[in-house]
């Protein structure tokens, strides 16, 4: 007879049904959760005991002196900023710098004073004067004249046609939002012969010069046999413009450049004999004629001072004698006008 087969006995989870194996897995989780806790939990114990190492040993303290507030979640900037000031020094930082206000005071000119001294007196710069008193030669300031002093360094402007606030600005190297508010203006629109004030703004250096008088000295000393303008000529007696003056001296003397600048030209010419001719900035040359020779060459540059050549009696001369001329623009201008 074929045996029966025999049947397998249910395992113990099918035994207890579906619920008691759930109960089962999650006690299996728990039991594998509580094994990783105990982990972090003694990790935390031993940061712990090296917090309280710590202080015991160099003193440090749990808690920070000056707690810090925390920033709400959204917080309105300007608000936080009132509910917690910000540290002495950084509200020092950020104060606003009070604007000086242009203020102009009168000075009287007194014997023995010059613009110098006046400028050091009130704390000025010398073209800080110039400008704002329309000064085209120191030298002719007198005793008694009244003077204007701004409070503060920087030159006048008056406003031509075609200027813009920011042409100014840019020209002057002033920052624009200082001229508007120097000038306590509210707005960049200017109208044509309006007077503004460009607060740090300097002069061209060779303008300030020209108007000390200081632009050029006398390339070489001596007594001035010729002055400039008409005069018969010396050899004709036609009379004729002399555009120079005529310094007498020794022959071989030397003939300093009266500013400096570049050599244009040297050579020779029958009117001047050895000569040379001197560029300088503001489109004005200088001629020194009659040399004996001359010591410097075409494009050179030269300083102020500096030997160009030797006094002599070339070309259409009637002694040793430095024919010295100063052109602006191509036109001859009367030397002693600059010269100190």
């Amino acid at each position: 007879m074929p045996q029966p087969i025999a049947q397998e006995t249910p395992r113990a989870e099918a035994a207890d049904g579906p619920g008691q194996a759930a109960r089962r897995g999650i006690a299996a989780a728990v039991s594998r959760l509580a094994g990783r806790r105990g982990l972090l939990v003694l990790l935390c114990l031993l940061i712990l005991a090296a917090a309280i190492v710590a202080v015991a040993r160099f003193g440090v303290p749990l808690a920070s002196v000056h707690p810090v507030i925390p920033a709400p979640a959204d917080p309105d900037p300007a608000l936080y900023a009132l509910l917690v000031p910000e540290p002495a020094s950084a509200r020092d930082a950020l104060s606003p710098v009070l604007l000086t206000s242009l203020a102009i005071s009168s000075y009287r000119t007194q014997p023995g004073d010059s613009l110098s001294r006046i400028a050091a007196r009130f704390k000025v710069n010398i073209d800080t004067l110039v400008s704002w008193n329309g000064i085209r030669d120191a030298r002719s300031v007198a005793v008694g004249t009244e003077i204007s002093v701004p409070n503060a360094n920087g030159l006048k402007y008056t406003v031509r046609r075609g200027d813009t606030l920011q042409r100014i600005a840019l020209a002057s190297g002033v920052p624009l939002n200082n001229i508007l508010d120097w000038n306590r203006l509210s707005s960049s629109v200017i109208s044509v012969g309006q007077e503004l004030f460009l607060p740090g703004a300097r002069m061209n250096p060779d303008d300030l010069s020209r108007i000390l008088g200081s632009l050029f000295q006398f390339p070489v000393f001596g007594r001035i046999s010729s002055p400039f303008g008409m005069r018969p000529d010396p050899f004709t007696g036609v009379e004729m413009l002399h555009n120079g003056i005529d310094i007498a001296n020794k022959p071989l003397t030397p003939v300093l450049a009266a500013a400096s600048g570049t050599v244009a030209d040297v050579g020779f010419n029958n009117n001047f004999g050895n000569y040379v001719i001197l560029k300088h900035s503001g489109f004005y040359q200088t001629l020194y004629g009659h040399l004996t020779r001359y010591l410097v060459s075409r494009g050179q540059a030269v300083r102020q001072g500096q030997e160009i050549g030797q006094l002599g009696t070339t070309g259409y001369s009637t002694g040793p004698h430095l024919h010295f001329s100063i052109f602006h623009n191509g036109e001859a201008i009367d030397p002693l006008r600059f010269l100190k």
